[in-house]
């Protein structure tokens, strides 16, 4: 094997969303003496230095130039891995062209309305493109058992799960307290269940709910706390990480009630925090999160509501499963997941 392996990571690690923040993750934990990694960044975002990292700018127009950026990068790799396939069926045509070793992962189930985005985004034969790279993994378990059955889409039998930056968020400190503040997190916040969060937050007046994110044009925030006469919910749109660290300081529960979802970072983080989560189990949440040990996994809206009384009632509950939780963020940490990336990039390249 020669000395270093030039690696290719099609992320845009200067901005932030989640599949952009784990290339950045991956860039960042990577053995050195084992790999020359490049990665990409957007002119419009902050300039971002990372150690032993080559950074490639994409210059305005965006949409031309990483065109550019993704032939050039692509021809030089000697692996090149696309996070959730991004540019689908463009840079699953380069591998193909240059024959070169590649990989993607999967981040999501491909349910009726996901499926409609893939086509909408990469057309019809989405999955075929996928099987255009030498190597596919699903991020879970359930993940990869839906998407074969439902869409022939095949990946490794391995899973490659992924980690979460667990030092920035952990909160061993944290004091034990009564649940007197909740959370919600996310872009696209229809999709990821404000509706039912905005009914929790009806149903608990003297719980005060915080909302965290966008709603990508697709929902009012604020109108529709002015219709629902909502006093109790504080709608702060947008927060960079350093902001939402500080706030997570005065939480004790986070609730993300979406039906459909990859791997949610925000589950990890909170974790990490001290902060356990109540989430539906439609995506295999009870993957990593054993139901009233380190989070809650429940089945509908009158549930996730019967578990937010029992935690008033019941502090000590919510304080051993707060402390567990800590454990599975840090179980997670990108300095243990690392080493399966690890391994799965140099067996593609040996073989």
């Amino acid at each position: 094997m020669k000395s270093k392996i030039r690696l290719f990571l099609g992320g845009f690690v200067n901005t932030s969303n989640a599949q952009n923040l784990n290339c950045r993750s991956i860039a960042k934990h990577l053995d050195k003496s084992k790999f020359e990694v490049h990665v990409l960044s957007v002119y419009s975002s902050p300039t971002l230095k990372m150690d032993e990292v080559h950074i490639h700018k994409c210059y305005w127009p965006h949409r031309i130039f990483i065109y550019w950026v993704y032939f050039v990068q692509t021809l030089l790799a000697d692996i090149v891995y696309l996070p959730k396939g991004n540019n689908l069926k463009y840079t699953s045509f380069l591998c193909r062209l240059f024959n070169k070793k590649s990989m993607t992962t999967i981040e999501g189930i491909f349910d009726n309305q996901a499926a409609k985005n893939a086509v909408k985004i990469s057309g019809k034969d989405f999955i075929k493109y996928y099987h255009r790279f030498s190597q596919r993994y699903s991020i879970t378990t359930f993940m990869k058992a839906y998407n074969r059955e439902r869409h022939q889409l095949q990946t490794n039998s391995e899973i490659l799960y992924l980690g979460t930056e667990s030092s920035l968020f952990l909160n061993l400190n944290r004091p034990n307290s009564d649940l007197k503040k909740v959370i919600m997190i996310g872009n696209d916040l229809v999709r990821k269940g404000v509706f039912d969060y905005l009914d929790l937050a009806s149903r608990f007046p003297d719980l005060e709910f915080h909302l965290v994110g966008s709603g990508n044009g697709k929902i009012d925030i604020e109108m529709e706390l002015k219709n629902r006469e909502l006093t109790n919910l504080v709608f702060h749109g947008f927060l960079d990480q350093s902001k939402i660290i500080e706030l997570l300081s005065e939480i004790q529960l986070h609730i993300l009630l979406s039906r459909s979802e990859g791997f949610p970072k925000a589950i990890l983080e909170n974790a990490c925090a001290g902060i356990p989560s109540v989430v539906y189990g439609d995506y295999g949440a009870q993957e990593w999160i054993s139901n009233g040990v380190n989070g809650f996994v429940v089945s509908d809206f009158n549930e996730a509501a019967q578990t937010l009384a029992k935690l008033k009632k019941e502090p000590n509950l919510l304080h051993a499963v707060s402390s567990n939780s800590i454990e599975l963020g840090k179980s997670f940490d990108w300095t243990i997941k690392i080493k399966n990336w690890e391994k799965a990039f140099v067996s593609l390249y040996s073989n």
